[in-house]
């Protein structure tokens, strides 16, 4: 069993509890209510700056250039199809700007915003793929669930599809092999503490989306 996947079992039963979650199961039901999605949304939004800090500091410390350069590349995807789609989703569920730009930030929220701040003050290429591998493989875990006919409402369908696509496949399996190979000699509990306390925010950021 490789690094990641070492990991992961470590994490659990959260990880799996987030991939399985009602939340999950709603959304790629198409049945997700709008206040639950839109609560959801808004406060993931805003995990928008601190990711491109985290990615723009994997760009710094990554010790291989076609590393650098694939960590660059996903950062003008963030920048623009995801950045897009949050906004077609805001005027799409009726969520006024105000709302979206300034929302009361969740607990979740701040601890897994508080997680990539500190995975980026570290300038720890490992720990910094951790926080990274977390974030985007559990999301093509959940994502990879969904069966044909997608959801018809594009907010639904897309946030599925943006988690989905061949090049979001690509780039997980990129972030897996970087940390499989960073963190080969590290010691698996000084990686195992930040990951198992990622998957754990994870799920308890799908359970505040049904939080009034």
């Amino acid at each position: 069993m490789d690094l990641c996947h070492r990991l992961r079992e470590a994490a659990q039963p959260h990880w799996n509890a987030s991939v399985n979650h009602r939340f999950v199961d709603q959304l790629l039901e198409g049945k997700i209510a709008d206040n639950v999605f839109g609560r959801y949304l808004v406060q993931d939004f805003h995990f928008c700056d601190s990711f491109v800090r985290l990615l723009g500091a994997a760009v710094c410390v990554a010790d291989d250039p076609d590393a650098r350069l694939t960590h660059a590349r996903q950062l003008s995807v963030l920048a623009g199809s995801e950045y897009r789609y949050f906004i077609d989703s805001f005027a799409a569920l009726n969520i006024p700007e105000a709302q979206w730009k300034n929302p009361e930030l969740a607990e979740p929220t701040h601890a897994f915003i508080a997680l990539m701040e500190s995975a980026c003050n570290s300038q720890d290429y490992a720990f910094i793929l951790v926080v990274l591998v977390v974030a985007e493989w559990l999301y093509l875990e959940w994502a990879q669930r969904a069966q044909e006919p997608l959801p018809i409402r594009p907010e639904h369908r897309d946030w599925i599809v943006l988690h989905n696509e061949p090049d979001f496949v690509r780039w997980v399996n990129f972030l897996c092999n970087e940390l499989n190979r960073v963190g080969a000699e590290r010691d698996f509990e000084t990686l195992s503490k930040p990951f198992i306390e990622a998957s754990q925010i994870e799920q308890r950021f799908f359970d505040m989306a049904f939080e009034v």
